[in-house]
């Protein structure tokens, strides 16, 4: 569903200190209902982006990388449903940081000294790394997806959302790595075996992003010259979709727009590839970098439907 645009950004914060270029690298853990997670490193800083998968493939995806549970260095959380939140109390200790918003903090109750309270109009910056919140419509208490502003890179990753808004536009032209929600095809929602109260979840305005609307999404993006990224498809459905058809769909999007990009649909529930700069068949834009602008706190009225805990059908 694409809904209007917002206001105008807010002006730009100063670029994040450049102290250096250090190995970066993103990777999914699991991408689906069946639970979510993303590690992100740059140098020495780890960072543990949702942490809904199974406490063996994160310890496995660490050890993978001589480091330990106690080495994660922040848990970044897009919103409460158990898909993305299953293992914190396996997860976290004394001295981790948890980064969420204040709805997230809410519903979850995290103990006050773990929480470390996040906003569209407040970053928070680790280790030169620059966290942003993006406010998206999801049937949870204040949902976000993230900009991760680095020196060397800047990625977007929104996994949840019904409805696609201009205001994310700006991360997304950032970013040399866009992960974006594909949940399902329309037509295999529409004919699918779901009650009829699990499709209007699935395809409403705060429910989950379909193969169309994200390729809408990207090509409308896209189309302005303003990034070429690499994109990973993600969430999608076991049962309305599937990773061929979610990534023809979004290709002919682009192909439509006269654009190309390297696109992939994330697996459900074993990791994925390892991504680093430099890595991706897409064009830097001839401009060079662009900042990402502050977005303005948007206030969505979003409503509990009563599936606290349910997610990514």
């Amino acid at each position: 569903m694409i809904l209007p645009s917002y206001p105008s950004p807010t002006p730009a914060m100063p670029p994040v200190e450049q102290p250096g270029a250090l190995p970066v690298s993103v990777q999914s853990l699991g991408s689906g209902s069946a639970g979510n997670a993303f590690l992100i490193q740059r140098g020495d800083l780890l960072l543990l982006l949702d942490c809904g998968v199974g406490i063996r493939m994160i310890r496995s995806a660490l050890s993978a990388r001589n480091r330990r549970l106690d080495q994660i260095d922040a848990i970044v959380l897009t919103h409460e449903h158990i898909d993305h939140v299953r293992t914190i109390p396996q997860v976290i200790d004394a001295k981790t940081p948890v980064i969420a918003t204040q709805g997230t903090f809410d519903r979850l109750r995290i103990a006050d000294p773990h929480w470390r309270p996040i906003a569209a109009s407040r970053p928070i910056e680790i280790a030169g790394v620059r966290i942003w919140a993006l406010p998206v419509d999801h049937d949870a208490n204040e949902p976000c997806g993230y900009l991760i502003e680095m020196p060397e890179t800047t990625i977007t990753i929104i996994t949840d959302l019904g409805s696609w808004h201009e205001r994310l536009a700006g991360a997304v032209a950032a970013s040399e790595l866009v992960i974006l929600e594909a949940n399902h095809d329309e037509e295999m929602l529409r004919r699918g075996p779901y009650p009829p109260h699990l499709k209007r979840r699935v395809g409403s305005a705060v429910g989950h992003l379909s193969n169309r609307d994200c390729g809408m999404a990207l090509a409308g993006i896209a189309k302005g010259g303003r990034s070429a990224p690499e994109v990973w498809l993600a969430h999608l459905s076991e049962t309305n979709n599937r990773h061929a058809l979610a990534e023809s769909t979004v290709r002919d999007a682009l192909a439509r727009s006269d654009l190309e990009l390297p696109v992939s649909a994330l697996p459900r529930r074993e990791p994925g590839p390892v991504w680093s700069p430099g890595t991706h068949a897409g064009t830097v834009p001839a401009d060079g970098y662009r900042p990402y602008e502050e977005p303005r706190p948007v206030a969505t009225g979003l409503r509990q439907l009563g599936f606290d805990g349910i997610a990514g059908f």
